[in-house]
Formats: C-alpha cells, sequence, structure tokens
C-alpha cells in the first residue's frame, strides 16, 4: 500500500472523530435547552449557560476537525503525487510536532478536575458548582478525545517509520 494511503485513512480517523464530537456538542446544546426549558430547580438553571458554552465549544471543535481534516486529505494526496519522499518527511515532523499537545492537554484536564473539585469543597455558589461541572465533563471529554488521538497517532508514526529509507 503507498505511503499515502496511510494517511488519507490517519486524516479520515481525525474527521470521524471530529464527527463524533460534534454530536456530541449537538446532544449537549439539547441538554442545555431542557434544563432551561424544564428545570426547577435554582441548580439546573444555573447549569444553562455552561452546559450552552460546553456544547457551543464541542460543536465548534467537531467542525473545524472535520472541515480541516477533509481538506487535508485531497493536499496529502496532491503533496504525495508532486514528491512523495518529501511528504513523508514533513509528515514525520507534522506528527512529531502535534506530540507535545498530549502532555498539554493532560495538564488541562488534571486543572479542571482540580478547579472542579475546588468548586464544590470551598464554595457553596450553586454558579461555581455548575461551572466546575462544565469543567470536569470539558476535562474527561479531553482525556477520552486524546485517548484515541494519541493511538491513531502513535499507529501513523510507527507506518511512518517504516516508510522511511
Amino acid at each position: 500500500m503507498k505511503f499515502v494511503k496511510h494517511s488519507i485513512q490517519w486524516a479520515k480517523g481525525e474527521v470521524f472523530e471530529g464527527v463524533c464530537i460534534g454530536i456530541t456538542g449537538l446532544l449537549v446544546l439539547i441538554l442545555a435547552s431542557l434544563l432551561w426549558k424544564y428545570g426547577s430547580t435554582e441548580n439546573a438553571r444555573v447549569l444553562v449557560l455552561p452546559t450552552l458554552g460546553l456544547g457551543i465549544l464541542f460543536v465548534l471543535m467537531g467542525s473545524f476537525m472535520v472541515y480541516s481534516n477533509s481538506h487535508r486529505q485531497l493536499s496529502f494526496q496532491q503533496s504525495y503525487d508532486a514528491n512523495a519522499n518529501q511528504f513523508l518527511l514533513d509528515e514525520k515532523k507534522r506528527v512529531e510536532a502535534f506530540q507535545v499537545l498530549y502532555p498539554t492537554s493532560l495538564s488541562i484536564s488534571f486543572a479542571c478536575f482540580v478547579a472542579t473539585i475546588a468548586a464544590f469543597v470551598w464554595s457553596k455558589n450553586p454558579h461555581f458548582h455548575a461551572v466546575g461541572l462544565a469543567l470536569s465533563v470539558f476535562g474527561l471529554s479531553l482525556l477520552i478525545i486524546d485517548y484515541f488521538s494519541k493511538e491513531r497517532a502513535s499507529v501513523y508514526y510507527a507506518v511512518i517509520l517504516q516508510y522511511l529509507p
């Protein structure tokens, strides 16, 4: 199999992940509207805005992933056809460059969980609790997203190394 097929397959995996994130965002937006319409307690009412923000963030993230990786599939083929060896080296450099993002997102997830715990331990304010809940969902989502993304990137990087002369 040509190397470019692996690249396109990696981008398709990223598109699928973006679709999943976007659908999750839509579901969270529906949840926010249900909380707004049917939420009768103070905790339910204050959860509307953080949930709405989280849903919008997920929709935007998913849309960006779908858009950028769909276009990337086309550019992969063109770059590979122009110069296969340079494409391989460029892909190796690109994959190595975004590997530093995984520990960063792990740190962000950790910070989200700490903020959630702090909101519940040191505050009785329902607004802080609602923001804390949204942050914990965001932190957990980052862990899940990166779990699959890192695996896909590791497999892709191993393929890159196999094809290098």
